[in-house]
């Protein structure tokens, strides 16, 4: 699930009314009549309401003329629901914006929270890895070689090797022991 789905979701499901029509059609599904009259609010009120949970992906709809009944979307609210409490779930939504989902796959099987577990060796893999290493790391105009081993170090324990990979990678350079990014590695952090 994205962060702008489960934003909607949560924007949706954020109004006493919606949750309360929610919870009407848990089990089964109603007309917008039935629920107006329920809940003792207009028609036009409630197809208002139940417009925006269908627009967020929380409802289905069956014509019957002349009536539509809605049924709750019981997948959609437990994805949104898993979004939320899952500690990978949650921070793929975090790094959403920067990564696209095949590299966040990368990322999270060779990450185990903010630790490398290890280098992978295949070349589109590792480069994934090594920018995600880059975007992870305090910003700075350059760094001494100590300090950035101690970062990288923070992320994985063979900070000489992936601090080489940088250079060979072209996504910093060296020089008289101080580390600055190159544009391929200003784009990345960018």
């Amino acid at each position: 699930m994205t962060v702008d789905n489960l934003a909607t979701i949560l924007k949706a499901l954020a109004d006493p009314t919606r949750l309360r029509l929610v919870a009407m059609i848990v089990d089964r599904e109603r007309c917008g009549q039935d629920l107006a009259k329920e809940l003792n609010i207009s028609g036009a009120t409630v197809s208002h309401h139940l417009r925006v949970l269908r627009e967020a992906g929380l409802l289905h709809e069956s014509r019957q003329p002349p009536y539509t009944f809605f049924s709750l979307d019981h997948k959609s609210l437990q994805q949104a629901a898993r979004s939320l409490v899952d500690k990978r779930a949650v921070s793929d939504l975090a790094d959403e914006s920067s990564v696209p989902p095949e590299q966040r796959k990368v990322i999270r099987t060779f990450f185990d929270g903010p630790r490398l577990t290890a280098l992978p060796v295949q070349h589109k893999k590792k480069e994934i890895v090594l920018e995600e290493i880059l975007r992870r790391l305090p910003r700075r105009k350059e760094y001494s070689e100590r300090t950035l081993s101690k970062y990288i170090e923070a992320i994985y324990e063979d900070f000489c090797t992936v601090r080489r990979d940088f250079i060979r990678w072209h996504y910093m350079s060296r020089k008289d022991g101080r580390y600055t990014l190159t544009d391929r590695g200003r784009e990345v952090v960018a």
